[in-house]
């Protein structure tokens, strides 16, 4: 018996070796190639110093027969701050690597690049090389650009101070001291890394100029998918907080976006001014784009946009809105409405002094994005449910408000209604253009009132009497791309 199964052992090992010897017969024809799933790695804009993410690439032998690599490497010797694994392996430099006939390998790339010196990005090029057996050599092109930044690390401003245009990476927080003031010059970029928050107890001047405004956002620079760009992707960072003894604020052509929040100021003095914001945008959040208690605000010329929460969330005080756009079209989970106004916080009064929206308009994809959460609070607080929306374009229902003068109310389910007002809503790839589109009914809609003041939109297109626009664009004829496809906006 034990003899039948020591036949049947050899026998098994026999076709096993067979089949073995069959599967590694390499060749060293110099006919044969291998295929790469791309024939460039490409890392977007890095940061110098820091390191990047992984990149994939997967190496496929499509013929029959086996290859031997002789040797794969990086053509600079590892010089050029590229680094490779390649099949398991790790280095500049690896020898001796086989693929399977119909098989694959995977290699995958990163990079850390050194400063520059540059004030723009400076692309560093690599080679990854491989020698076949048979002495035929095929590549695939690395590219990486490097820009240089500051590093903030739970930075806190303690005295009145000036952050020169730059490149800022923040950590942890960026915290302004009470009685303090952070001037910010345009063209600053502030990337957050993740949760990282700004909290302004002093005052903040963060004034851009049209050619340069003043960024704050994530430090993804990388894709979450191939046509995602993580900057795309909210709650990237934690958001900008204005403290209760934080007067005087300004943001100037600024654009905050992709946060947990976007801009929130804490109740406080209702009398002094606490923040001014114009001509800027705020848009992309998981919780509010801009929420303000107890405040004394005003906005100009702004685009809101795309909120979990609210995109405008305003608890008492009094604010006012100048040719906004105030439109919600969040869609990453079930959101809230564009505009929330209450007169109570936490069960206590906080009684709405003024809440004026002007040449604006305020849309989204719900039936009703205009929300008020008011309740008359008695004689002991007199005053304290006062708006006015005038001269707007209003996805909501205000039959009989007196409150509600010379507007235009958006009809569900007509050609201009929600997205119908704007260039382009598309939620397969997160684009947002909110120019507003040839057959917006907020062409025209406007009052010439305020011509004066903001003789311009956020583009810098003069706005002209008799053909005003509502909200923060003047519609214009939307440029094109040399392949003839549509620009756009965010």
């Amino acid at each position: 018996m034990k003899s039948v199964y020591r036949i049947l052992f050899f026998s098994i090992m026999s076709v096993l070796l067979v089949a073995c010897s069959e599967d590694t017969d390499f060749s060293s024809s110099p006919s044969l190639r291998l295929e790469f799933s791309k024939d460039t790695v490409a890392f977007d804009t890095l940061f110098t110093t820091v390191g990047s993410p992984t990149a994939g690439l997967v190496v496929r032998n499509r013929n029959s027969d086996a290859l031997r690599i002789s040797n794969v490497r990086l053509a600079s010797g590892g010089e050029s701050g590229f680094s490779v694994l390649v099949d398991g392996q790790y280095g500049t430099s690896m020898n001796d690597l086989e693929i399977r006939g119909k098989d694959s390998i995977f290699v995958y790339a990163s990079v850390e690049l050194e400063k520059n010196g540059a004030d723009v990005p400076l692309m560093v090029k690599d080679s990854l090389l491989f020698t076949l057996e048979s002495g035929v050599q095929q590549h695939v092109m690395l590219i990486a650009y490097g820009r240089d930044v500051t590093f903030l690390r739970g930075e806190i401003v303690e005295a009145d101070r000036v952050i020169p245009s730059g490149h800022y990476v923040v950590y942890d927080s960026l915290v302004v001291a009470p009685d303090v003031t952070l001037t910010v010059e345009p063209g600053t970029t502030f990337y957050f890394h993740d949760k990282a928050f700004m909290k302004v107890h002093g005052r903040l001047l963060a004034e851009g100029m049209p050619d340069s405004p003043i960024v704050f956002r994530g430090d993804r620079t990388d894709n979450m998918f191939s046509y995602l760009p993580y900057d795309r992707v909210p709650g990237q960072w934690g958001g900008i907080a204005f403290a209760a003894e934080s007067n005087g604020n300004r943001l100037s052509l600024c654009d905050i976006h992709s946060a947990h929040y976007g801009v929130k100021v804490e109740p406080g003095d209702t009398v002094a001014e606490r923040i001014s914001i114009e001509s800027s945008k705020i848009h992309n959040f998981k919780g509010n784009a801009l929420e303000l208690v107890m405040a004394r605000a005003s906005v100009t010329n702004s685009l809101i946009a795309n909120a979990e929460g609210n995109c405008v969330k305003v608890v008492g005080g009094d604010v006012s809105f100048v040719h906004c756009t105030i439109a919600n079209f969040y869609v990453w989970e079930q959101r809230d409405v564009a505009l929330a106004l209450y007169n109570s916080l936490e069960e206590k009064p906080a009684p709405l002094r003024g809440a004026l929206f002007a040449n604006c308009v305020i849309t989204g994809s719900k039936d009703d994005e205009v929300m008020g959460y008011l309740t008359n609070l008695g004689d002991s607080v007199p005053d304290c449910i006062n708006y006015r929306f005038e001269n707007s374009l209003i996805n909501t229902v205000a039959e009989g408000d007196s409150c509600f003068v010379d507007n235009t109310f958006e009809v569900k389910d007509s050609l201009s209604f929600g997205k119908g007002n704007f260039r382009l809503i598309d939620h397969d790839i997160f684009d947002y253009d909110f120019h507003l589109s040839p057959e917006s009914l907020a062409r025209g809609r406007a009052s010439d009132a305020y011509i004066v003041s903001l003789p311009y939109d956020l583009d810098g297109t003069p706005r002209e009497a008799g053909a005003v626009d509502a909200g923060c664009y003047q519609f214009v004829e939307p440029p094109k791309e040399e392949n003839g496809n549509l620009k756009t906006e965010i």
